[in-house]
């Protein structure tokens, strides 16, 4: 256009009109939200057994020694494990205002992950050998074995009941799209994972040379997603 002043005009009026389409389209625009909730029951697939070795000896190296056998002796067994760290230090106390040191100690710690509950007993075999061979040199501790589910199980579980808010969230956006009598998408949808264990009936903490330990009481535990549904309808 030859006229500067026309030219700016138009451009002016196309400006307006787009923002006035845009308000139109905005003020049509329906956002619609809501909570959907996917429960499972699991049965516990892993027995956790939690296990502390302590020593006590003249010598250092005694400490080390016994841990190491008694490492060994246990990784033989085949059995997953966690931990297996340890430490040795000098026994020391105070008494009357001074310190008194006799001996080392050591510690060694496990966590088991047993697929069935009488593995536990070639751990507490494996202990007792130990218990006989060094006397009071060697005590242990187990604190409430407990079934769990494997973190494998809870993977599978929770992209399973994902999958099923999502369809659920799928049948909604039809739902509402009919009754709305618009086009209705899913914007977002924010998964909150709750996992909801119920309360054990455990077994009561095993002592020493117990070879025949009892078993925790299996119960199911539940799992449960909520997911926040976002809808755009138009």
């Amino acid at each position: 256009m030859k006229n500067p002043f026309l030219f700016n005009l138009f451009i002016f009026l196309i400006l307006i009109s787009f923002k006035l389409n845009a308000q139109a389209c905005e003020k049509d625009k329906t956002t619609v939200f809501i909570t959907l909730e996917e429960k499972k029951e699991l049965v516990p697939d892993i027995l956790s057994l939690n296990l502390k070795i302590n020593v006590i000896t003249p010598k250092e190296a005694e400490a080390i020694n016994i841990m190491g056998g008694l490492d060994k002796a246990l990784r033989n067994l085949n059995l997953e494990y966690k931990g297996g760290k340890y430490s040795v230090y000098e026994n020391c106390w105070w008494e009357e205002g001074k310190k008194r040191c006799a001996g080392y100690k050591g510690s060694i710690g496990y966590l088991f992950l047993l697929k069935d509950y009488f593995e536990q007993n070639k751990v507490f075999e494996v202990l007792d050998e130990f218990k006989n061979k060094y006397g009071e040199k060697i005590k242990f501790e187990v604190h409430e074995p407990e079934w769990i589910v494997s973190e494998k199980k809870q993977q599978e579980i929770e992209k399973e009941l994902k999958l099923k808010i999502i369809d659920r969230a799928k049948e909604f956006s039809e739902t509402v799209s009919k009754t709305l009598d618009k086009n209705c998408d899913i914007e977002s949808i924010d998964y909150n994972i709750e996992p909801v264990y119920r309360p054990y009936s455990l077994a009561k903490t095993i002592r020493e040379a117990t070879i025949e330990a009892p078993e925790p009481k299996k119960e199911e535990k539940s799992v449960s997603i909520r997911a926040g549904i976002r809808l755009i309808c138009k």
